[in-house]
């Protein structure tokens, strides 16, 4: 049975926040004063910054799509079952679900972003999360 279900789109604030990290670390890189022979080490932390960053935005244009919460913390995105592996971490921007894979026990660490679907949904993802979470305590 499902309990929520939602068509995840790509989260604009996610992406803006990992543009803004990478820059930060970017402009710190090409700030700091550096010796003409640390050339090299400085063009690779420049480089290894802005694949990072062209990694970050993929994954994060990787998770949309449909999204299930299924009973006995299962959920079923991109056409994977997957267990929720101990409690989500919520903020008010997103939740961290840690994700584990029943047929081969692959991990996987789901960014949900409340910017990635309406405000309903996300108050009542957040309500069933709270409550399966208070009910697994006791």
């Amino acid at each position: 049975m499902v309990l929520w279900q939602s068509d995840l789109r790509v989260s604009w604030r996610s992406q803006w926040l990992s543009l803004l990290l990478h820059g930060v670390l970017a402009a710190i890189v090409l700030l700091l004063p550096w010796p003409l022979s640390y050339t090299p080490l400085w063009l690779l932390l420049l480089s290894l910054v802005v694949f990072d960053c062209v990694r970050s935005q993929r994954r994060i244009n990787a998770c949309q799509g449909e999204i299930k919460l299924m009973m006995d913390s299962r959920l079923r995105w991109q056409g994977v079952e997957w267990d929720i592996a101990g409690t989500p971490w919520m903020l008010k921007a997103g939740m961290l679900l840690r994700l584990r894979r029943e047929d081969d026990g692959r991990r996987h660490h789901l960014w949900l972003a409340a910017d990635s679907m309406d405000e309903q949904e996300w108050r009542d993802l957040r309500r069933i999360v709270l409550q399966h979470s208070a009910q697994r305590q006791h």
